[in-house]
């Protein structure tokens, strides 16, 4: 009888992470560097006497974790590896614009007597530029409007900024009672409040966001106090080779938390991830390697 053919396992296809309660997946990982399941025993050892080994030795605790480079960086990724909360806005051919919240003070915005929203300007959204923007009271009825990046100045007419404080209005917009005043070359206006105008104290702020033109938004709160790290199952396969054999690594019971985000020069973000995996006592088992072999 001859040997069998070698078992020989070659890349990453995907991780599929899915949910322990009703087994539906989170989503699928395609685009990644690498996944490595390490199995690590701690040892105790006997020692005694003049003999420099060890008597015996036995297998202690084993850590388990599988370890993954990822390159995509789904919603599910977040939600599951940071315990984020993530909130969505559907694709806007026009483009959106945040609602307005007070910064500092509460008289910059207000329904009566402030700016009473922010808002796209009908006709204008080719000039939107994504940002934070943040209005500053010059006077009882003046602002000044400055802008968090310049990443898209150059969307529309170009705007540029008045100083190093990231202003971009060249003179201060005046706020009249339920009229709509635009910040120039921005496709955003702002909306007096229905009453008498008067923004109170110099250097009060509001804020809010914009973006252009766009396919989705989402936003991933991270750090709030009732975020949960959900266990979860992974479905991890390595690429399929070119005799057909398939190699398949299913975690039963993963815990994860945390992963970075690099923010480099030229260089496209890859998060390491670490997923410790867990006895799952209805499976009796932490993880099952599922190897077909073509026919």
């Amino acid at each position: 009888m001859a040997l069998s053919d070698n078992r020989i396992v070659y890349g990453i296809h995907s991780i599929c992470p899915y949910s322990r309660t009703d087994y539906l997946p989170y989503g699928i990982l395609k685009v990644l560097g690498g996944g490595t399941l390490s199995l690590s025993a701690e040892y105790e050892e006997l020692f005694g006497g003049s003999n420099k080994f060890s008597w015996a030795t036995e297998a202690k605790t084993i850590t388990s974790e599988f370890t993954a480079s990822v390159k995509s960086m789904p919603d599910f990724l977040f939600s599951l590896f940071l315990g984020a909360s993530v909130s969505t806005t559907a694709a806007s051919a026009t483009g959106t614009c945040g609602s307005i919240a007070n910064g500092k003070g509460s008289s910059c915005f207000d329904a009566s007597t402030g700016i009473a929203s922010a808002g796209l300007k009908s006709g204008s959204t080719a000039d939107l530029k994504a940002g934070h923007y943040i209005v500053k009271v010059v006077s009882s009825t003046t602002v000044d409007v400055y802008v968090s990046s310049d990443i898209e100045f150059l969307n529309g007419t170009d705007i540029s900024y008045q100083d190093d404080l990231l202003k971009v209005t060249a003179s201060p917009l005046t706020i009249t009672t339920g009229a709509a005043v635009e910040i120039p070359n921005t496709g955003i206006e702002l909306t007096g409040g229905s009453g008498t105008i008067d923004l109170g104290d110099a250097g009060n702020t509001a804020y809010f966001e914009v973006a252009a033109a766009h396919g989705g938004i989402s936003d991933i709160t991270i750090g709030q106090s009732a975020s949960t790290f959900v266990e979860h199952g992974q479905i991890c396969l390595a690429q399929k080779r070119s005799n057909g054999d398939l190699f398949e690594i299913e975690i039963y019971k993963a815990v994860a938390a945390g992963f970075p985000i690099a923010l480099e020069e030229t260089v496209f973000s890859i998060p390491e991830l670490t997923v410790k995996l867990q006895y799952d006592s209805a499976k009796d088992a932490v993880a099952k390697i599922r190897a077909i072999k073509a026919a």
